[in-house]
């Protein structure tokens, strides 16, 4: 018996009020799923956050000996015994005399801080450094009339307050030893993985980027490239202006050689800063103390050789690899150490670094849908 019209009209009716009960029960699982999927991200990681500059520190290092697990992997075909040869010339390299120089650093801060108040006893009232400081402030309250405006004794008690919360943050620095310790055992454990299976995690990532294969390798080599350029272009110089600021100190017989040393390595990472920041106030103290020879020998070992190093080796090193204004590498990296710690200062251009590629990602794809030609004809401009 065939259908009558009124109810092939009902079947019709009836089609799109399923189709829509279907659909509108699709979005529901979608967003149930996103939802979910959202509440999983967050909680995984909550789980790893207190581990992330451990992770951080552990992909920058598989980054840089990168290159030396594959020539190895080459020769060896194993990928277990390629990533262990690795992991001992990473710790040999750089973990282990890190924390020698940590070790040394926390001894030279406690040297410091017995020493600090008789040597700033002793400064403030020596005779001849007191009639030396007062005909300075004379001579710049007759060149700079607002000098005379500046309470003496206020900024005594401000250096004196800010020294004594450097010394506090120091202690406890001193105090979190064993979670360094932890943190160093971490590392290596998880350098050692990152070395072996380098090439799955990375497979893994690249597929789940929501962008095509070929973008997403360019985006991970393009992020790859600019934590290399900052580990070159950046750490290394500055601990190589660090190594010649604390020799200088030493050769001069000023205190905590090694720790003005590590500072000067830590403010020449920064840019527009520059190693600058500690011994220029150093030759300024010579020069107060009575040793003007000692003075300009600082002076000039700091202007032509330790401020030179960055602008010669900088370029042999890194050249054109990062691609970003000075300006916004000075953000990314203060922005940086504030959100990640002491890797920020890799991570942060990094993440700059990454936000750019994918932003020429899409413009590259707007431009390329764009220039499509539609189903109606072609693309007009």
């Amino acid at each position: 018996m065939e259908p009558s019209g009124r109810q092939l009209e009902k079947a019709e009716l009836a089609e799109p009020a399923a189709t829509a009960t279907a659909g509108a029960h699709e979005r529901a699982i979608w967003l149930l799923l996103a939802a979910l999927t959202g509440v999983a991200i967050y909680l995984c990681w909550r789980i790893v956050q207190p581990f992330a500059s451990v992770i951080l520190w552990a992909v920058v290092l598989a980054l840089m000996f990168s290159p030396l697990h594959r020539r190895l992997l080459a020769r060896t075909a194993r990928p277990t015994l390629a990533a262990a040869l690795t992991l001992t010339v990473a710790l040999v390299s750089v973990l282990l005399p890190l924390a020698l120089l940590s070790l040394a650093v926390v001894g030279e801060v406690g040297d410091l801080a017995d020493q600090a108040p008789t040597k700033w006893n002793e400064w403030t009232t020596d005779p001849v450094l007191g009639s030396r400081a007062t005909a300075w402030r004379a001579d710049l309250e007759a060149r700079f009339p607002f000098v005379a405006r500046i309470d003496a004794e206020r900024v005594k008690a401000s250096l004196e307050t800010l020294a004594q919360k450097v010394l506090q943050r120091t202690f406890g620095i001193v105090g979190s030893l064993i979670e360094g310790a932890i943190g160093l055992v971490l590392v290596v454990f998880s350098l050692f993985f990152l070395l072996r299976d380098g090439e799955r995690f990375a497979a893994v990532l690249r597929a789940m980027l929501p962008i095509s294969e070929r973008q997403s390798t360019l985006l991970l080599t393009r992020t790859a490239e600019v934590i290399q350029a900052s580990v070159l272009g950046v750490i290394v110089v500055a601990c190589l202006q660090g190594a010649l600021g604390g020799v200088m100190f030493a050769l001069l017989g000023l205190p905590s050689p090694i720790l003005w040393g590590v500072v000067m390595a830590f403010f020449a990472m920064i840019p527009m800063v520059g190693a600058g920041a500690i011994w220029a106030p150093a030759a300024l103290l010579l020069l107060v103390t009575g040793h003007p020879g000692k003075a300009i020998a600082l002076c000039a070992v700091g202007a032509l050789v330790i401020g030179t190093i960055d602008n010669i080796l900088r370029p042999h090193l890194v050249g054109g690899r990062t691609g970003m204004h000075e300006l916004v590498v000075f953000f990314a990296v203060l922005g940086g150490l504030k959100v990640f710690g002491i890797v920020g200062l890799l991570v942060g251009p990094a993440v700059f670094a990454a936000a750019w590629s994918l932003l020429a990602l899409f413009r590259d794809s707007a431009q390329e849908a764009g220039d499509r030609p539609s189903d109606g004809g072609p693309a007009t401009a």
